[in-house]
Order: C-alpha cells, then sequence, then structure tokens
C-alpha cells in the first residue's frame, strides 16, 4: 500500500459512508443471494464504489486518483470484510499499486484513470512469502512486443477481472506483465472457492502475441514485495471487519436466546468463549492497526507488520467463526444463516497469497535478518 496520512476525523466519516452504502447495498440477504445465483461481481455495487471513489483512493492524483494511503484503504478493505461484499477491489487495487511501483509513464496513464474510475477490475498472479515461482514464459515477439506461454493459476478476483497483472519468467529473469482477458485466444476459467463471495480464475496461455508497453519495466522483485505486504494488510483488514462483525452477531443471540428461562449467554461456559474471542480480537486487531499505522508513515519494517497481522488476523477469524455457528445451535449449521459465509470467508482469507504458516516463517527470517 502506498504511503499516506489522514486525521482521524475524516477516517470515521469514510468509515461511516462506507458502512452506510454496504448496510443498504450489501445486506446478507442480498450476499446470499448473490452467491446463491453463482454471480462474479455485484456489478451495481461495483458501480456505486466507483462513483464513491472507493477505488481511487491510492491512485495518483494525477491519474485520476484522490492520492491517499494505507489508512483509507485498511478502512474500506474492513468493511468490506465486515459486509462480505462481494466486489474485486483487492485485485484492482494491487493492479494500481503495481503501476505505481513499476509502471512507465504512458502505462500509468494508460491504466491507472480506468481502474480508478471503475472501467477495469484487476486480478493478479497470487504470490506466497519467499515464492516467486511462476508457470508463465516470455519472450520477445513481433514489432516490439511479446509473446506469452503457459499456465496463469489462481489468479486472485480473475474470474471478475477485465486487466490481469501476472508474473512471467523471462529468461533468468522475473517479469510482471498485463493482459486483458478480452484478446482473442484468451479465456479465463472461473474457479469456484469454498467463499462463494469470490472467485478465483485460471488461464491458459499458447504463443499469446501481446503488443508493446504490456511490461512493467519496474524491479520485479520489489513490486512482489510491495504486493505481498499491500495483500497481506488487505486480508487482515478484510479479516478484522469480518471477526467483529459475526462476533456482535454471535453476541447478540446470545443475549435474546433463552433455555431454562434465561439467557443463554448468562451461562459462564459460554461467557468465558466469549471473553476469549473478545481478547483475541483485541489483540488481532491492535496489530493490524500498528501495521497500517506503520505502512502510512513509510516504515522500512512495515512490510513484517503486515504479514504478521495477515496471519494472526487471518487465524483469529476462523476461530471465531467457526465457534460462532456452534454458539448459534442449530441454526447456525443452516443455509440461510450468514454464520457460513463468514467461516467460508474466513478460512479462504487463512490461505489466500499463503498460509499462515508461511507468513510466520517470513517474518521470523526478515526479524532474524534485522539483527
Amino acid at each position: 500500500m502506498s504511503d499516506g496520512h489522514s486525521d482521524g476525523m475524516d477516517l470515521e466519516a469514510l468509515r461511516d459512508g462506507v458502512r452506510a452504502v454496504l448496510t443498504e447495498q450489501a445486506s446478507h440477504e442480498k450476499v446470499a443471494a448473490f452467491t446463491n445465483a453463482e454471480g462474479v461481481r455485484d456489478e451495481p455495487l461495483w458501480s456505486q464504489a466507483a462513483e464513491l471513489g472507493w477505488l481511487a483512493l491510492s491512485a495518483d492524483e494525477a491519474h485520476g486518483g484522490l492520492g491517499l494511503g494505507s489508512s483509507e484503504l485498511a478502512i474500506v478493505y474492513e468493511e468490506l470484510g465486515r459486509a462480505l461484499a462481494p466486489l474485486p477491489v483487492l485485485g484492482t487495487m494491487l493492479v494500481v499499486e503495481a503501476l505505481a511501483r513499476g509502471g512507465d509513464a504512458a502505462q500509468q496513464a494508460a491504466w491507472t484513470p480506468r481502474l480508478a474510475a471503475g472501467e477495469l477490475a484487476g486480478a493478479v498472479s497470487m504470490l506466497t512469502p519467499g515464492d516467486r515461482t511462476t508457470a508463465l514464459t516470455l519472450s520477445a515477439g513481433a514489432d516490439g512486443g511479446v509473446t506469452l506461454d503457459g499456465v496463469a493459476a489462481d489468479l486472485l478476483d480473475g474470474a471478475a477481472a477485465d486487466i490481469l497483472l501476472l508474473l512471467a519468467r523471462e529468461g533468468e529473469a522475473l517479469r510482471w506483465v498485463l493482459v486483458e482477458p478480452a484478446l482473442d485466444g484468451v479465456v479465463v476459467e472461473k474457479v469456484a472457492t469454498v467463499d462463494r463471495t469470490r472467485r478465483l480464475g485460471e488461464v491458459r496461455f499458447d504463443r499469446l502475441a501481446l503488443p508493446a508497453g504490456r511490461v512493467l519495466m519496474g524491479d520485479a522483485g520489489q513490486i512482489a514485495d510491495a504486493l505481498l505486504a499491500h495483500a497481506a494488510l488487505a486480508l487482515a483488514s478484510d479479516a478484522r471487519g469480518g471477526a467483529n462483525a459475526v462476533f456482535e452477531i454471535t453476541l447478540d443471540y446470545l443475549k435474546t436466546r433463552e433455555q431454562f428461562g434465561k439467557p443463554i449467554g448468562s451461562f459462564q461456559a459460554l461467557k468465558h468463549r466469549c471473553a476469549d474471542h473478545k481478547i483475541a480480537l483485541v489483540a488481532s486487531g491492535a496489530l493490524v492497526a500498528e501495521a497500517v499505522a506503520r505502512m502510512a508513515s513509510g516504515d522500512p519494517a512495515a512490510g513484517r507488520y503486515a504479514l504478521a497481522a495477515k496471519a494472526l488476523a487471518t487465524e483469529v477469524y476462523a476461530r471465531v467463526a467457526q465457534d460462532a455457528v456452534q454458539l448459534h445451535g442449530g441454526i447456525g449449521y443452516t443455509w440461510e444463516h450468514p454464520c457460513h459465509l463468514y467461516l467460508k470467508r474466513a478460512k479462504l482469507n487463512e490461505q489466500l497469497f499463503g498460509g499462515p504458516a508461511a507468513y510466520l516463517d517470513r517474518v521470523t527470517d526478515l526479524l532474524l535478518a534485522a539483527a
């Protein structure tokens, strides 16, 4: 995520505005209907998000953006997670980030304004900590263009995207390449996940010819590090929002569901379980907030805080969501109740861009290197 600064009043106003829209446009009933219909992108909500400037937050002002940073993005990601909103915001913001980090002036002018305006949704090759392998190869083509071969799998938001940012190998070097799914010969296959509010994509290339200007010439490794830190903090924020939402839903249920003539929330065993979850939520939330603050201030250590926040926040989310199903009793296992939507999103958050163990290993490596 790019650096940025805002005062608390502005951030709370942003949170209130995003939450108000999502409460109306992404209610549990609407999200459930969308997932049951096997949708890939909620078009009315996507258009509204674009109109309200959510997709322009981090884009440079010279390219139609708002020039803001991590603090604002984290709030949007948190509220999207709280509402389980079925939007490809993260994939789009990662393409914006990559263009800012490694695109030339022509590439930024061509793509960033359209991404910021919501005309295009983006998808990226998913990275994991310490892993830069790719099944795509890049070679020189005709008229200064390039040729792409191989398979790009596990594309975050790939089925909903209008532009793909793919990691490919050119000889011994890594390159990030922009590909439009609308090109002849490009077919993105939808890959279902346990979380129906999001879709992955997979695409195969057989010597696909791309015109000049589709390769980002910035340092591919540095771009990858920036994308991974951005994704980690985004998923940590999403997890923070989702975990607090499902916890609040559960508390409300425990206060109203009665057994033996009293609310089940008054039973000591359930009180202790909820207290344990609250402690975990506060701890993980504090780490996420610290990571956001360090990213916003440009702290060189921000990357490892983002990785640690992703590992902890997603693990806490999964644990809270899983227990929420049990604490709701029989109703928690029904398709109509939103508990299963939170649990599925939590489980996918844990694995996107690598599981918790990979993140903790990478954080350890970074700490040892800094010692």
